[in-house]
């Protein structure tokens, strides 16, 4: 279908939302659908089968799009992103917001900038998530600090999540620090309640300069949970990132969530489903490969 001339045609305002892997990302997204916070909107993102949405929810589904029952849709990041911007201005039934989440080693300058200059489309909001707890780990880690930073520096504001798995002092001194990387930004604290427990009570990830790398675990059947975390919590100071979906052997049909962010592993139970895999991205090594090789055997 041909593209309505410009003059009838009125901007896409859009919606960045930049964080690290682990910062919240796809929660702020669940959020934002859930709560009706921005009506009839696109949500572009890496990865859209990620974004747990619950059943009731999705009116229908293709190869390439989730459409929800509130005028909402997702849709998976596919090849050159000004590519599948310029198909998406061209639907016929164009969206009247998309929201774009970056991948969790994205600057946020450039994608600004795409989208500032994107025809028919206008940069309304950019915000870094940032994972309060996992603040000083990421600072400090040379492997990363350079992207970590620049998605602090280059917003104009900042949602920072899990400010309560902090005391007050560790608080004050996280807040104190983000305003000398970007004192002009704004921002918004998020709580998350109780904090789980550290993966490694004793351990921290202290990667060094070498690229990060992302490897895929599948498995076919049930697993054991009580192995599966002592494989993770010994490979912490490997791993920056883990998330997917395993089966439980002594619970047949429940399926759990598996993450593995700023050093906190957590499982939540859901409903059984048939991809059952885990993302992992850490450094590469030894300590990876072997790590791979045991999940691989459970």
């Amino acid at each position: 279908m041909a593209e309505l001339p410009s003059a009838v045609t009125s901007p896409i305002p859009a919606t960045l939302l930049c964080g690290f892997l682990g910062s919240g990302k796809t929660t702020r997204i669940n959020t934002l659908i859930a709560d009706g916070e921005i009506a009839n909107a696109l949500f572009l993102v890496n990865d859209f089968g990620r974004i747990n949405i619950d059943a009731e929810l999705i009116e229908s589904r293709d190869d390439h799009i989730l459409r929800l029952s509130n005028g909402c849709a997702c849709c998976g990041i596919a090849g050159d992103l000004s590519a599948q911007l310029r198909d998406i201005r061209q639907w016929p039934d164009r969206p009247e917001h998309l929201v774009f989440e970056a991948s969790g080693i994205a600057r946020p300058r450039p994608l600004m900038q795409l989208l500032d200059a994107a025809r028919g489309y206008r940069l309304e909001h950019a915000e870094t998530l940032l994972d309060a707890s996992a603040f000083a780990r990421h600072d400090t880690d040379t492997a990363i600090s350079d992207i970590f930073t620049a998605q602090i520096r280059e917003v104009h504001h900042l949602r920072i999540n899990r400010v309560d798995w902090l005391s007050a002092v560790e608080r004050a001194d996280v807040l104190q620090r983000l305003a000398v990387i970007n004192s002009s930004a704004t921002t918004t604290l998020e709580k998350a309640g109780h904090a789980p427990q550290p993966a490694h009570p004793t351990r921290r990830s202290t990667p060094g300069a070498e690229p990060l790398v992302t490897e895929s675990v599948s498995f076919d059947g049930a697993i054991d949970m009580a192995a599966l975390e002592a494989l993770l919590a010994d490979a912490a100071p490997t791993l920056l990132r883990a998330k997917g979906l395993v089966q439980a052997n002594d619970t047949p049909g429940t399926c759990h969530v598996v993450q593995l962010a700023g050093g906190r592993l957590t499982f939540t139970a859901t409903r059984a489903r048939n991809t059952r895999a885990l993302v992992l991205i850490g450094t590469p090594g030894e300590a990876l490969d072997t790590l791979i090789d045991a999940l691989g055997r459970l």
